[in-house]
């Protein structure tokens, strides 16, 4: 039985790990040789899993069994539609997947089916999205409708900051499509779950942090503080869609922010998270969430899925990112750290280049700590951007 998977990034390493423990013979794709997963490959096969047409073409030709997507929404395009040409499991159909993991789209989706989400307008083309900015109320935010990892998303405050916003936006967008809504003010949360038979049967919760860069997750805590609150709502919300797009089994995450009491959807998307994400949520929760979401990709039986699992102690990544350009001088851990240390996961080394520096991970830590106020004083209260040294 042969597994296609779309990348072997730090990210991408729960599903590997999972593949390998089903028996699947493993077949990796990517369009960045040396990744770190890519020596468990039984085979690997440079190729740039955004290009649908080129992956479903080696699909065929190496005879697969099952399609395994990655950490990146245009890996989760393509699995969909690799999986709907072949006849493969686990994956809703191509035109959901779009819906779900566009802004525009699942924008429009929300309005119609009154969803909890902001109300965004959406364009194609620069005059018009400048044209809308005569009759707007600042602030607003401006969003690529495909990209992640926070490239192209800017808050303007401004006509002249909209403007700048709305060139850059389009700049990120490869569908050349953006999207314009309110701005709002509150606080941010993660809520992953897993879905069987549309019903959650499973979340982790978490609050989300962006410092270094604004709109750029750099630490998540475990749980989100408002989760009993706000619970019930969200999962209300996610049946609601899974029974509207009669979505497959699997994991369903979105991100909302907090105002005044009231969770507004912001992003939705059916994949596994990145930041490493699975190793503190699958602490959280005391099951393997990586391990899970790759039976349910594969078309494999979820009956033996933990049943009553619950959220129990605090835990914490934070993302290791350079406020700089150039050559990493030295990683050091703080003090302050060690105590509630549990994992160290380095991309980079001291002496490499760093030219992404908002966007390009450098590393990342993984806490435990006793309470959610100690975890709030030491990682948030206490922030500290010294760890890495950049000359």
């Amino acid at each position: 039985m042969k597994a296609l998977l779309l990348c072997a990034s730090h990210n991408d390493l729960g599903l590997v790990r999972s593949i390998r423990k089903l028996g699947y013979d493993l077949i990796i794709t990517g369009n960045q040789p040396g990744l770190v997963g890519e020596k468990f490959a039984d085979k690997y096969i440079q190729a740039d899993y955004s290009d649908k047409e080129l992956i479903l073409q080696i699909a065929q030709e190496e005879k697969i069994d099952v399609i395994c997507q990655c950490c990146n929404d245009f890996g989760v395009y393509t699995a969909a539609y690799v999986a709907e040409k072949m006849k493969l499991p686990g994956y809703d159909s191509y035109e959901i997947t779009l819906t779900l993991h566009n802004k525009d789209k699942f924008k429009k989706f929300a309005k119609q089916h009154e969803i909890l989400s902001p109300i965004s307008s959406a364009f194609s083309d620069i005059k018009n999205a400048e044209k809308y900015l005569e009759d707007v109320l600042f602030p607003i935010i401006v969003k690529p409708t495909d990209a992640s990892a926070g490239n192209g998303i800017h808050r303007a405050n401004t006509k002249e900051e909209a403007r700048e916003a709305i060139r850059e936006a389009f700049e990120k967008s490869r569908a050349g499509r953006i999207v314009i809504e309110p701005f709002i003010i509150g606080t941010q949360h993660g809520f992953c779950t897993f879905l069987i038979g549309k019903k959650v049967v499973a979340y982790s919760s978490n609050n989300e942090y962006s410092i270094l860069n604004p709109y750029r997750v750099e630490i998540d805590t475990f749980p989100a503080d408002n989760y009993k609150e706000i619970s019930n709502v969200l999962i209300e919300q996610i049946e609601k869609i899974a029974s509207i797009l009669d979505l497959k089994d699997g994991i369903f995450h979105l991100q909302y922010i907090m105002q005044n009491g009231k969770p507004y959807i912001i992003e939705v998307m059916r994949r596994i998270l990145g930041n490493m994400y699975s190793v503190p949520a699958s602490l959280l929760n005391g099951f393997d969430w990586d391990y899970w979401e790759t039976r349910a990709k594969c078309g494999l039986s979820l009956k033996n899925f933990p049943q009553n699992t619950h959220q129990e102690g605090f835990f914490a990544y934070k993302t290791l990112l350079g406020k700089r350009n150039g050559e990493i001088r030295t990683i050091q851990i703080p003090e302050q750290y060690k105590k509630y240390l549990i994992g160290t996961f380095l991309l980079k080394e001291e002496g490499s280049i760093i030219t992404k520096y908002q966007s390009e991970p450098i590393g990342f830590l993984f806490f435990m700590f006793a309470s959610q106020d100690e975890m709030r004083r030491i990682l948030i209260e206490e922030y500290n951007d010294s760890i890495v040294e950049i000359v």
